[in-house]
């Protein structure tokens, strides 16, 4: 009742035409919150394990119950999950959860709608959430990673080193005392540095008024997002003009245009100087250039482009890099066999292809951490364009939302111990014949849905590799770190999400690397 007063705020009930139009309004209000409660309610959905009471108007009540106890709906008792398809009413509505087992019969199905269900969840048709649009997605930003940013690897990992070395020595320091520092700022901006690199070359990956903007605006983003989506759908096209959270990224969003639009000027005039006078048009062989190519007469802007790119990469490689760190200072006995890798790997190889694949036992901490902690505990989120029939006979209704639980992560049959970190257990797994492959971080199965699994895949996923293994090289070998006392390392849930502790802080200093890495 809070926002609708808020809301009322705008119509003082000084004349009776205005006393009229507020009656009018919360009417239609009231109206709209039936109609959107029970129009999710409809249609053949599976078993709910946690059916919206009738007197839960709003959703309020269920979203809030899901929000809390989502960990014991998505994995159930055992830890592994229910066997069959099951609807959970959440954030986003209403979810029809699958079983592992039923990630290879959906992979590829065409019916089922990746790129709508994101631009759903996150609001896409509205004022500042363009980012999430299917088209900039599906057609632009997917094929920038998928075609040009893994063809890019090769050349890419030698300067992300370089930048790895300026942007430890810039946020960390050298001094060989002890230093407290908060672990998701150091990992968010440094990551922030180094996809900005790849994105937008060495001027702007330096330019703090845009580190600021890209590190900050995917985190403002996926919270205007929420709280978006504790008001009925219908009435999101209003709210949104009046939340501070959704106001807020949208003067982000113009600041990131500042920043990104004299780019592209002075490089359109570049290239038109350069057709006047007969001379080879440049290329800059970064996202900008790339959006374009790939763009095919889409209409994009390119600074909520080049915020997509942030959104993809930024959040979950960040997530990733600090999870991988709490569990090595969890363990600290993988430290030094980390760096005895690195050492006898970077040597013989340097900053290449074939030393990021050698490095098989950072490889299998970076799988086992997300095993053990996924960013999500469901993956291979989609809508139906068409009814889709199971194997087993449930029904995905038109238009529903369904999602894979990730959950064999947590399966005994799968994995000895699997609720124990083994940051060998994937060295193991290798030297299994015809397991290899599947070993491997980047692989994605139905056992191993970190990162989604078949046509719809992470594209990014080989540079985010890439890119933590080079981060991890710099820091186990320049630094020593320990965590913070008090320091907590725990996960905790939040809806689908599961997160690290945002409060975890540790200890740094300067140490002396075995091998002088800045120079290979």
């Amino acid at each position: 009742m809070s926002s609708l007063t808020s809301l009322a705020g705008f119509y003082p009930p000084t004349d009776t035409q205005a006393k009229q139009f507020l009656a009018a309004f919360v009417a239609l209000f009231a109206v709209v919150l039936a109609h959107s409660v029970w129009s999710s309610r409809t249609g053949k959905l599976p078993p709910a394990i946690n059916p919206p009471k009738l007197y839960d108007l709003t959703g309020g009540s269920t979203k809030d119950d899901f929000l809390r106890r989502s960990y014991e709906m998505v994995h159930g008792p055992s830890g592994e999950g229910p066997d069959r398809p099951y609807t959970v009413y959440s954030d986003v509505g209403p979810v029809i959860l699958l079983p592992p087992k039923f990630a290879e019969e959906i992979k590829n199905n065409p019916k089922l709608n990746f790129l709508r269900n994101s631009e759903e969840d996150f609001h896409g048709s509205i004022p500042g959430f363009e980012t999430f649009r299917a088209d900039l997605s599906g057609q632009i930003l997917v094929q920038v990673a998928k075609k040009q940013l893994t063809k890019f690897l090769n050349k890419i990992t030698k300067p992300l080193s370089e930048e790895t070395a300026f942007s430890l020595q810039t946020i960390l320091g050298d001094s060989p005392e002890w230093k407290e520092f908060s672990l998701p700022t150091v990992n968010l901006s440094l990551v922030a540095r180094l996809s900005s690199l790849v994105f937008l070359g060495q001027k702007l990956c330096r330019n703090d008024d845009w580190l600021k903007i890209t590190s900050q605006l995917p985190v403002d983003l996926f919270y205007a997002a929420y709280k978006l989506r504790m008001y009925p759908k219908l009435l999101r096209p209003l709210v949104h003009w009046f939340l501070p959270e959704c106001q807020r990224i949208r003067s982000e969003l113009a600041q990131a245009r500042s920043i990104i639009t004299p780019v592209i000027k002075q490089r359109q005039a570049e290239k038109r100087k350069a057709l006047e006078e007969g001379l080879p048009v440049p290329t800059y062989d970064d996202a900008i250039d790339w959006a374009e190519e790939e763009s095919k007469r889409i209409k994009y802007e390119p600074a909520t482009f080049q915020v997509g790119l942030s959104v993809a990469a930024i959040h979950t490689t960040t997530d990733l890099l600090s999870q991988t760190i709490l569990e090595l200072l969890t363990h600290p006995e993988l430290i030094q066999p980390l760096r005895d890798e690195a050492v006898e790997v970077l040597r013989i190889h340097g900053w290449t292809k074939a030393g990021l694949y050698n490095l098989k036992l950072m490889d299998s901490i970076l799988k086992e951490t997300q095993r053990v902690k996924p960013i999500q505990m469901i993956s291979m989120q989609r809508i139906a364009d068409a009814e889709v029939r199971l194997s087993d006979g449930t029904v995905i209704p038109k238009g529903s939302k369904c999602a894979v639980a990730n959950t064999s992560r947590l399966d005994g049959g799968l994995y000895e111990d699997p609720q124990k970190f083994d940051g060998y257990r994937f060295v193991k797994m290798r030297n299994d014949p015809g397991k290899e492959n599947m070993a491997q971080f980047v692989t994605t199965g139905v056992n191993s849905l970190g990162f989604g699994h078949g046509s719809h895949a992470c594209p990014g996923r080989f540079f985010a590799a890439n890119e933590v293994k080079v981060a991890l090289c710099h820091l186990l070998l320049k630094y020593d770190l320990e965590l913070a006392e008090g320091a907590l390392s725990e996960v905790t849930s939040y809806g689908f999400n599961l997160n690290y502790n945002p409060a975890s802080r540790i200890r740094v200093r300067r140490r002396k690397e075995e091998i002088a890495i800045d120079s290979l």
